[in-house]
């Protein structure tokens, strides 16, 4: 088995917004740079691409530029190469895909759009051209206290997102932490050095807030792990982490330099532990996945577009409000004339102990939790927002939380709004912010069955 690593740096100029709030915030400097890292596995011919993207998103055309670009130079089908973005917030709008409500009136040069796929294929041909002879091992374990589920439930029965403006009404929180931390360690057979670290956790990257251009933790975790091991390609894979976030409700600490650097030096020290355990796999031999799959897009009544519609026509209603946006989104919902929304899952495992699998949006973590259950793999990495732009994939039981909260309070509110914290709704459930349907949840766990039954 031949293994090569690649990166590319793909931050952008200063003055550039910076996506992930509901306003415009214009970068005013750089903290650390962005990068395209890329990792390929050559086995026996067999042939799989794995690429970490410090982006809070990559849209399914910048995808498939990025694609065909590394198929003309290297014949590698668009199958087998997974690009995934970790989903920091202080990174540049990458495309034009997402929510108009992300962007608007936010600023990006065309020209560097148009010249990112370049760079990011540049890390896969630098990769391709790295490649050699390796031995992979792997282990986990968890790392406690630093991820937090932030939905939760209130006294009036309603489940909100992030209520820190009112953590006198919290009752508890309503769903699960993957605190899972799995790592791979490819080590170069002739120098018998570590030559590559694939980590995988699950934790989403927004804990700075500011105007400064940063990967978030995983950026600082790759720099703490690489002072270790000069030399050393670090990837890091964000899992499942739609509803998980770095608020200690017991200790609600919003966002300052301080967190992403303890996280990560929580994290490098475990990894730096299993890195010392000699779990080498035996017999890595490489298998590929992919399947095409489809969700049903979210429903949209007659009633909820004809008061959305209203809504925007209201001169009373702020445009940052949450009940504006909520209405915005309605409305750009209907005009996509579509039923159903197309995605794909691909990936790679080493024998039978190790599986990384590319998953497109930000995935409620118990559907993470589930699809781990059914992989029968010893060490299993999930990768979310890979290959397309798809918003939130809330579980079912979520769904129904969020119809209950219509029914204690219905509407939405008219108070400014810059970002979910403090959000007066089931943000991840909103159509703000899905666009899929309440069984989604049910044609993920099938589409990732169907893989293991054809592999």
């Amino acid at each position: 088995m031949r293994i090569g690593f690649g990166k590319a740096v793909i931050t952008p100029p200063v003055g550039f917004s910076l996506v992930g709030y509901f306003n415009d915030r214009r970068s005013t400097g750089i903290r650390d740079e962005l990068y395209a890292t890329s990792c390929i596995i050559e086995d026996e011919g067999n042939i799989f691409v794995i690429v970490s993207l410090d982006l809070i998103w990559l849209g399914e055309q910048q995808v498939k530029k990025i694609r065909k670009i590394v198929f003309k130079e290297t014949g590698i089908p668009f199958s087998n190469i997974l690009i995934h973005a970790t989903h920091t917030h202080t990174g540049p709008l990458p495309d034009s895909s997402g929510r108009d409500i992300y962007k608007r009136g936010f600023y990006v040069e065309p020209s560097y759009l148009e010249i990112l796929p370049f760079y990011i294929a540049g890390s896969i041909k630098m990769a391709y051209n790295q490649m050699t002879d390796v031995s992979i091992g792997a282990g986990a374990d968890r790392v406690e206290g630093i991820a937090f589920n932030r939905r939760y439930l209130l006294k009036d029965g309603r489940v909100i997102t992030n209520p820190w403006d009112r953590i006198e009404d919290i009752v508890e929180s309503v769903g699960p932490v993957d605190d899972t931390l799995t790592v791979i360690k490819i080590t170069d057979k002739k120098s018998e050095k570590i030559k590559g670290i694939i980590i995988n956790f699950a934790l989403h990257p927004d804990t700075l807030g500011d105007t400064l251009i940063s990967a978030d933790w995983p950026g600082m975790v790759r720099a703490k792990i690489k002072q270790e091991y000069p030399g050393t390609e670090v990837m890091v894979l964000n899992g499942p982490s739609g509803d998980i976030n770095h608020i200690n409700p017991e200790d609600p600490g919003r966002r300052g330099l301080e967190i992403p650097l303890s996280i990560a030096e929580k994290i490098k020290e475990k990894v730096l532990v299993l890195l010392e355990r000699d779990n080498k796999i035996k017999f890595p031999s490489l298998n590929t996945y992919y399947k095409k799959f489809s969700v049903p897009i979210r429903n949209v009544s007659y009633e909820e577009l004809k008061e959305a519609r209203k809504i925007l026509k209201s001169k009373k209603i702020p445009v940052d409000s949450l009940q504006y946006m909520v209405s915005s989104s309605i409305v750009e919902l209907t005009k996509k004339g579509k039923s159903r929304i197309p995605l794909e899952i691909n990936g790679c495992s080493f024998g039978k102990e190790i599986i990384i699998l590319g998953l497109p949006g930000e995935i409620f973590t118990e559907i993470g939790i589930k699809i781990k259950d059914i992989l029968p793999f010893r060490y299993k990495l999930i990768a979310q927002n890979s290959n397309t732009n798809l918003g939130y994939v809330p579980s079912e039981e979520a769904f129904g939380q969020d119809e209950r909260n219509k029914e204690i309070k219905p509407g939405y509110g008219t108070e400014s709004l810059k970002e979910a914290i403090g959000i007066d709704c089931s943000y991840e459930t909103s159509p703000l912010a899905c666009n899929v349907d309440k069984k989604s949840e049910r044609y993920f766990l099938s589409a990732v069955r169907s893989i293991l039954r054809c592999s």
